[in-house]
C-alpha cells in the first residue's frame, strides 16, 4: 500500500519542551483510518503531551499535520476533524447528560441533523441518566458521559487520554468496547493506556513512548518485544501475564 492511498491522521514532526523537563519529540507518524491503535509507556513518556499536541490542546511545535492528504491549518477545521477526551474527568456540573453529550456537537454550531447525540446517549447506556445533572454522577458514569460528549462530535479522529484510569472493571470493559466500535466504524481512534494486558485485547496496533520518543511501532508482538519489556517497562512477560524484571 503507498502512502497516498492510506486514510487517517498523519504529521511530520511534533516537538513539545517544558522548562521543567520532558516533553516530546518524534518524527512522522501516520495513525490508520480503521484502527484502534494504543499510545503506551510509563508515566512521564510523554503520551498525555503527544495527544494534547495533536489536537492543540498545548503550545508546540507541529508540523505536517493532515487527515487523508488534506492539512489541518485552521482550529475550526481541528476541532471538526479530531474529537478529544481528557484524563481530567470535568463538566458542567448542573447541566443535564444529554446537554453535556450535546456539547459534542457545537464545532457544527449545534447542529445535529443525524441524531448522532441520541445514538451516543443509547450506545454509552445513557439513556436513563439523559435528564440527571452531570454534577450528581458517579465517575464511571461521568467517565461515559464525557466519551459520549466527544463521540458526539463524530469526527473521523478520535484521541482518548486515559480513560479508563480509576473506574471499576465493568465500566473499563464498556468503554474499550465502544472504542473499539469507533474504529470498526472507519474512525482512527488513538487511546494512551497503561494496561498491557487491555491493550492488547482491545487495540490493533501499539507506538511505545518512553522519554518522549517513540521507541517502537506496529503489532503488539512487533512494539512489545522481550527488549521493549525490560528496557522501556522492566517488565517481562510470562504464561500467566506480566511480572517485575
Amino acid at each position: 500500500m503507498t502512502e497516498a492511498a492510506i486514510t487517517g491522521l498523519s504529521v511530520d514532526r511534533i516537538v513539545k519542551d517544558y522548562p521543567s523537563g520532558g516533553g516530546v519529540d518524534v518524527g512522522a507518524i501516520q495513525f490508520e483510518a480503521g484502527k484502534l491503535i494504543a499510545l503506551i509507556g510509563p508515566n512521564g513518556a510523554g503520551k498525555s503531551t503527544l495527544i494534547k499536541a495533536l489536537v492543540g490542546a498545548l503550545d508546540a511545535q507541529i508540523n505536517g499535520l493532515s487527515y487523508s492528504g488534506t492539512a489541518i491549518t485552521d482550529p475550526r477545521q481541528r476541532a471538526r476533524l479530531l474529537a478529544y477526551l481528557s484524563q481530567t474527568r470535568t463538566g458542567p456540573a448542573l447541566a443535564s447528560v444529554r446537554d453535556v453529550v450535546a456539547l459534542g456537537r457545537f464545532p457544527f454550531g449545534g447542529q445535529d441533523p443525524e441524531g448522532r447525540v441520541a445514538r451516543v446517549i443509547e450506545q454509552l447506556g445513557l439513556t436513563a441518566l439523559t435528564d440527571r445533572r452531570f454534577g450528581t454522577l458517579s465517575g464511571g458514569e461521568q467517565a461515559r458521559v464525557l466519551l459520549g460528549r466527544a463521540l458526539a462530535v463524530d469526527a473521523p479522529v478520535l484521541l482518548v487520554d486515559e480513560p479508563t484510569a480509576s473506574l471499576d472493571p465493568h465500566y473499563v470493559l464498556r468503554i474499550l468496547e465502544a472504542l473499539r466500535q469507533e474504529a470498526q466504524r472507519g474512525r482512527t481512534v488513538i487511546v494512551s493506556l497503561h494496561d498491557l494486558a487491555l491493550a492488547q485485547r482491545y487495540c490493533d496496533t501499539a507506538i511505545v513512548l518512553s522519554g518522549g520518543k517513540i521507541v517502537a511501532q506496529g503489532s503488539f508482538e512487533t512494539a512489545l518485544t522481550p527488549d521493549i519489556l525490560r528496557d522501556v517497562f522492566r517488565i517481562r512477560q510470562t504464561p500467566n501475564g506480566y511480572e517485575p524484571q
